[in-house]
């Protein structure tokens, strides 16, 4: 579990700063952290036998950045 953490810890500082040294918009850099934390949750869901379903999560994400 520690070694999943810190995966998903440098992995996704990785990619946040590659985003940020190419300039990408912000909201699209939004987009990509709130996805992000939402299949952690899903991980730590299944890690915790308690599987959720974030697709309302998503489609209500995607609604509030008026994709």
């Amino acid at each position: 579990m520690i070694g999943f953490l810190l995966f998903m810890a440098v992995a996704g500082g990785g990619a946040l700063a590659i985003q940020v040294r190419k300039r990408t918009p912000p909201r699209e850099i939004g987009m990509f952290v709130a996805l992000s934390v939402l299949g952690f949750v899903v991980w730590i869901s299944i890690f915790l036998n308690h599987k959720i379903n974030p697709t309302a999560w998503i489609a209500w994400l995607e609604d509030r950045m008026r994709w």
